[in-house]
This record gives C-alpha cells, structure tokens and sequence, in this order.
C-alpha cells in the first residue's frame, strides 16, 4: 500500500500526555508524549514514544488544536516550517500553554516534506522524555504516493524516528539541571521499538516487491548523531529538511545529526530480506554507543 495515508487534512487536535510507562528493550521507562485529543496513544495510535505524527497539505490553511491536559506548561514548536513568532510555540518569544489551557497553532505548509514538532519548555528533558513526531506536508493535491509536486513516485512508504533513551533520566528527572548535564543511552530505538520488536513492528519494517519504489523518511529525534544502513540495499538520499536534493545522492549508508530530516529512495531488483541497522554515534569519538535494527523484506 502506498503511502502512511494516516491523519491527512487541514485540521488536527492534539493533547499532552505525561503517563506513559512502556516496556522497550526490557525497562519500564516514563515517557511523555502527544497523542489526539480523543486518544491516548502516541504514533500510530499504538505506543506512548513517539508522539502521533500528522499529514497536513501544502499549501492549505493548517489548525493543530492542543490541548494541555498535564501537570506542566508545554508548547508545539513546529521544527523546520516557516511559522510566525506566535505561532511558533517557543515561550520566550511567544508563550506556554499552561495545565488546562488551550491555544490553536496556525500555520501554511510551504511545501511538501518532511518535518517534526516538538514541545520547546525546557527542551533538554520534554525532548528526551518523548514529546516530539513527525508532520509530512503532503503534496497540494493530497496525494500519498508523491514527495512532491513533480518529485519522485513510490510504492511503499515508511516513517522511522530515529532516537535513544537515558533510562536514568526519563525515570528520574522531571527537570533539566545537573542530573541533565550529559546524555547516556541506555535504550536504542526505532520507533519507540528496541531491534526484537522493531524487527516485526508493521510501522517500522519494510516490505516491497521486486522492482517497486520505497520511499523512506528519517527524523533524528535523538541527542546523537544517527548512522543508517538498509541491509547492504543502495539507496537515493532525494530530500533534506524538508526540501528536494538539487541532485540526488547514491550510497548505502547515511548519517544524521540531532534534529535533521532526510528522505530515502530505494528501488531494490531481486527477492530477499536484509537487516536495516541504526548506529548511534558518541558525538567527540564517533563510536557507537549502541544500535537498533528491523526488516527489510522483497518479495
């Protein structure tokens, strides 16, 4: 099936969850996150890490209505997309939405791709505890199995939020400070999945015939930078932060630093099932600091 083709439209509702406890990779952890106002379920209405993603449409009047229904001030700060000073959800130049507050961010999509949004109060920890997802701006005629207008086609298409956990300071730490001062991974994800459930998760793995297009859209939402492999499969990088590549690059492996986007192509030509792998790398050494894995299937 071509295309996420999940929560597409101009209008969308939002609420802050902070009473997620999920098992990943064999620890309970606290996360917290935004799920739809109705829901309290994160990404794809399954998890509480990450945060629900959403599909707006280039170029139409776009309304997120969010409602705060924790304990602490949070904000949607809308990463990458050209918004004004009100809208944009940083408190210090526009304001927080207190516990029980309301506020409808508003905003047009300037083009199709692929983006995130975040909670911007005391970045440090609301990032880290899971308070982020991914927002692809659909092309104007709503289409899923187009990048852009004129862009690439695909078959398949994936989203894979790429990020860690310091289990000490998502169970610990409520806010940033001196127990805050350095990130230590404990936790390598994908999805909110560790490898033995990222490897079977149907938001995660890939699967695509023989032949087909494969479209695949990476977020690091990580402190790390973020080093990704498809199994040996050569891909196309076609987009970054949410614009077109003036010329494609060809290679199999690619690295991401915190808060970047880039979009994946890949065509592959004959049956087989490969392993993707994540590395997370120390930042000074570039050593990996640990790894996440799933499934490529061709059939």
């Amino acid at each position: 099936m071509a295309g996420l083709g999940t929560n597409v439209g101009t209008s969308f509702s939002l609420a802050a969850r902070m009473n997620g406890f999920p098992t990943i990779g064999g620890m309970q952890v606290s996360t917290w996150f935004f799920s739809p106002i109705q829901s309290f379920k994160g990404f794809m209405g399954d998890r509480e890490l990450p945060s629900v993603h959403f599909e707006p449409i280039e170029g139409e009047q776009i309304e997120v209505a969010f409602t705060n229904t924790s304990g602490m001030e949070h904000t949607i700060h809308l990463h990458g997309l050209d918004v004004d000073q009100r809208h944009d959800g940083v408190p210090q130049t526009s304001f927080a939405i207190p516990t029980g507050g309301t506020f409808t961010y508003k905003f047009k999509a300037p083009h199709a791709g692929t983006y995130m949004y975040h909670c911007h109060v005391d970045t440090v920890i609301h990032f880290a505890k899971g308070m982020y997802g991914a927002i692809i701006v659909r092309p104007p005629d709503g289409s899923t199995n187009k990048a852009w207008t004129g862009g690439p086609t695909f078959d398949t298409e994936a989203l894979w939020h790429l990020h860690t956990l310091d289990s000490q300071w998502n169970n610990t730490q409520l806010f940033s400070g001196p127990g805050t001062a350095r990130h230590h991974p404990d936790i390598f994800m994908i999805n909110g999945n560790a490898t033995a459930e990222a490897l079977v998760d149907p938001h995660t793995r890939i699967v695509v015939g023989a032949g087909q297009k494969a479209y695949l859209r990476l977020l690091n939402t990580d402190y790390h930078w973020a080093r990704v492999s498809l199994g040996g499969l050569p891909f196309q990088v076609v987009a970054s932060d949410g614009r077109p590549l003036q010329t494609p690059v060809t290679t199999g492996t690619w690295e991401l630093g915190p808060g970047e986007r880039y979009d994946l192509l890949f065509t592959p030509t004959t049956p087989t099932s490969v392993n993707a792998q994540v590395d997370y790398l120390d930042d000074a050494s570039g050593a990996v600091l640990g790894s996440a894995q799933t499934s490529i299937v061709v059939t």
